[in-house]
């Protein structure tokens, strides 16, 4: 059921005259209740159109599918389709695509889904684009969070590939066409002369992304995402795919037997400790792969997180003793300016009590430091004294305001936050995004104060802020 198509994004899609409303646009065809404004993308198995849903007043996503088969199989494709349908439209997640509708008219089995703005990932590499190696480990790891929750629904989605990644925004990626999906618990395809096997050859996933298992037709499971998003995350880094060829046959091959080099060595911005997650996930044996897509998205969080700890600690040593040094010197400065005035007034005091000292004989700091060694016109009297006290009682309460603010400080070390959140939430700390959960179920943060922000579609954000002490444990619920 891989559709092989060219979205457009929104902003390119035609319009009738200046922002048309979407029930004004032309109609060219009917789909059951849903009418046709243009079309969005063509490949060899069906159309995908722009369509008005009458009912919900808005536009939607429509997927025909044309598949050349017997008339005798087509009710078994058509009981296949609305059945994985069925499947998918039991996923809610923010990465996944949702799914409206789906059924069977004169134009073939259909599936109405949201319209996306954006582009795909086939496209934005053809264009030119490279992510950077946080960027795409960040783009992965958020595919392998909804493939671990798909996965835990009983679905696979078996033909990961840049065109069925749509990316509506830099690192915000959403899974496309789980056509070949399957319920874990459903039962095998039996004999290869059985239709439903036929069926399956047909709607068989790209040779590139494939898992040598799927090459070879044998029994797969989940594990095979598994491989098609390390084969991603390699193109992504690399710049190329893993395995080329000039025919099926050739791909298959390559995939099968060709040696793939890691991909620090081709490109060398990226670190070796993310190119050997490249490697497990996209390992030959099955049993050799990294087991699950949530491990794999807990593997490629944990290598983010370094990265974060990494530049932290690289900015750290500069600017802290910088800082610090910089408080330092003007604290000692008008500490010692301070008491200066303030000796300087309490002996002019006394000197003005003692008229048998001649003013000439008494030298100053001022008068110390002038170049001519003389005094100046006027100096101050007694009642600078206090001024200058509090000058230095400024300078004494800033240092002591200081080591207030240090003792102050969070104390070292981390805490838990559990989560419980229903359906599902997308987890944002301190402005930065760490996971949806589920599967997502806990925290460790650095103690002291964070704001968590949990969000769910359209749903009003729900919001709290967290006083994180060491080795204590928090929770945090919801329901949206």
């Amino acid at each position: 059921m891989t559709l092989d198509t060219q979205p457009l994004p929104l902003a390119e899609l035609p319009e009738s005259g200046p922002r048309a409303a979407p029930k004004d646009l032309p109609t060219i065809g009917q789909i059951g209740r849903y009418d046709l404004k243009y079309v969005i993308g063509e490949g060899g198995l069906g159309t995908v159109y722009a369509a008005y849903d009458p009912v919900l007043s808005r536009l939607i996503a429509i997927k025909t599918l044309h598949v050349d088969l017997p008339q005798a199989d087509l009710p078994a494709f058509n009981a296949m389709f609305l059945n994985e349908a069925r499947a998918v439209a039991g996923l809610s997640h923010p990465h996944i695509v949702t799914v409206h509708d789906a059924g069977v008219s004169e134009h073939g089995a259909y599936i109405a889904m949201a319209l996306l703005k954006g582009k795909d990932l086939r496209q934005l590499l053809a264009m030119g684009w490279r992510p950077t190696p946080s960027q795409a480990a960040l783009i992965v790891r958020r595919l392998a969070d909804a493939l671990a929750y798909a996965h835990h629904k009983g679905v696979v989605h078996r033909d990961i590939k840049p065109a069925n990644v749509f990316m509506t925004g830099r690192t915000q990626p959403c899974i496309l066409d789980f056509g070949i999906a399957r319920i874990r618990q459903a039962e095998g395809l039996g004999a290869r002369d059985d239709p439903e096997s036929r069926l399956q050859e047909v709607v068989g996933g790209s040779p590139y992304y494939m898992a040598p298992e799927q090459v070879r037709r044998e029994q797969v499971d989940a594990r095979v995402d598994v491989y098609a998003l390390g084969v991603l995350l390699y193109e992504l880094l690399a710049g190329k795919r893993a395995f080329s060829g000039d025919s099926l046959e050739a791909i298959a091959d390559a995939v099968l037997r060709s040696e793939v080099p890691p991909v620090h060595q081709l490109n060398v911005a990226v670190p070796p400790s993310l190119s050997d997650i490249v490697t497990r996930a996209m390992h030959r044996d099955p049993a050799q792969r990294i087991r699950s897509a949530r491990r794999l998205a807990q593997e490629l969080r944990a290598w983010l997180v370094t990265q974060d700890d990494a530049r932290r600690a690289a900015t750290a040593p500069a600017e802290v003793p910088a800082r610090e040094a910089r408080m330092r010197r003007s604290l000692s400065w008008l500490a010692g300016a301070g008491w200066a005035m303030a000796l300087g007034g309490v002996l002019w005091a006394w000197l003005g009590q003692r008229p048998d000292v001649p003013l000439a004989d008494v030298a100053s700091p001022a008068a110390a430091a002038s170049p001519a060694g003389a005094l100046p016109a006027s100096l101050p009297s007694a009642a600078s004294a206090p001024a200058a006290a509090v000058v230095a009682g400024a300078a004494s309460e800033e240092i002591e305001a200081a080591s207030d603010e240090a003792q102050d400080a969070p104390a070292t070390g981390a805490g838990e936050v559990r989560l419980a959140v229903s359906p599902w939430g997308e987890i944002w700390v301190n402005g930065s995004f760490r996971g949806v959960t589920p599967p997502l179920t806990q925290l460790s943060l650095p103690a002291g104060q964070h704001e968590l922000v949990v969000r769910n579609g359209e749903s009003p954000d729900h919001r709290v802020t967290l006083t994180v002490r060491a080795g204590e444990t928090l929770r945090v619920q919801h329901r949206f």
